[in-house]
């Protein structure tokens, strides 16, 4: 329970009077700050240029530090995942990448994680940015965020998003959370502990998960 009390704490959002209402305006949904960290919290300049093609390191989206044996766990700037192109595709210079920091603790996973949990994790990842391309996105697009709201949004230190993504980094340090719900997750293992995992990752691809995310992305690459 005072864990429980201690993350509700942590990563509990406190907007103020005017950015609360710029939130409702706007549709975003009550643990926005929890949906939006799950969307970036590893997030990268090639995801970011899925939604912005000229999104460059300078981008004020806060991450979990791929590197977390250093004292900073959560970095300003989302950073670049560079890939080799030994191979032939995108998906195996990713693999490639994956499996290459596997045994250090540059990959922003921490130690607890195994080989098959990082791919799962990574994939995912590009999944959900791909999600809220196609759906909501578009919809975005044609009714922009109001430029209060983006300031809030973008305000990560107060809003309580940043708080989330730290939320997130000091739990790589000692398990594998694939949500920020707090539930203990199987070792992934075989098709029972996957059926587990894929029943979580698929928790942030509601519409209104998305719709938060994508609003936030709106804003860090449009303002």
């Amino acid at each position: 329970m005072l864990l429980l009390a201690l993350f509700a704490t942590a990563v509990v959002a406190a907007p103020s009077p005017i950015c609360k209402d710029a939130f409702q305006k706007a549709g975003i949904s009550s643990n926005y700050n929890e949906t939006i960290a799950h969307a970036i919290h590893s997030m990268t300049v090639e995801g970011l240029q899925l939604f912005d093609p000229l999104a460059t390191e300078q981008n004020r989206v806060p991450t979990v530090n791929q590197d977390l044996s250093q004292v900073q766990k959560v970095l300003p700037n989302a950073p670049h995942f560079h890939t080799s192109s030994n191979f032939a595709t995108q998906t195996m210079n990713i693999l490639d990448k994956i499996l290459s920091t596997v045994g250090n603790s540059k990959d922003g996973l921490g130690a607890h994680w195994s080989s098959v949990e990082r791919i799962a994790h990574v994939f995912h990842m590009w999944d959900l940015w791909e999600k809220i391309y196609e759906t909501s996105w578009p919809e975005v697009l044609m009714t922009p965020p109001e430029p209060t709201t983006c300031v809030c949004l973008k305000d990560t230190r107060a809003n309580g998003i940043k708080a989330a993504v730290e939320w997130v980094a000091k739990h790589y340090e000692t398990g594998t959370p694939i949500t920020l719900l707090n539930r203990p997750i199987p070792k992934l293992t075989d098709a029972q502990s996957w059926s587990v995992w894929k029943q979580r990752l698929l928790h942030y691809y509601t519409p209104e998960a998305l719709h938060d995310a994508a609003i936030y992305l709106y804003c860090v690459t449009h303002h």
